[in-house]
């Protein structure tokens, strides 16, 4: 289970808390103001998370191509999804 730290408690302890996500791959959220804004996770991590989206991305894609949909450039199609992040996020 991921552990939430208030910012100003995190900032107090930002070396243990980066030595705990380091170390024992543990997840740290961080909030503000009650909102869990960013969290701590190992390089290794994040590494997966941006294949995974990327992976995604691609299939979204293909699947697009297949469905006989409109031809756009990469920069139009990568926009349309980062609007789709958003939107979803805001949700």
């Amino acid at each position: 289970m991921d552990e939430t730290y208030p910012l100003a408690q995190a900032r107090n302890e930002l070396g243990q808390l980066v030595n705990r996500a380091r170390h024992g791959h543990e997840t740290i959220v961080i909030s503000d103001d009650g909102t869990p804004p960013v969290a701590l996770v190992t390089l290794d991590e994040l590494t997966e998370l941006r294949r995974l989206r990327d992976e995604a991305d691609i299939a979204d894609a293909d699947r697009r191509k297949a469905a006989g949909g409109p031809v756009v450039t990469h920069e139009a199609l990568m926009d349309e999804l980062e609007a789709e992040d958003q939107r979803a996020a805001a949700s």
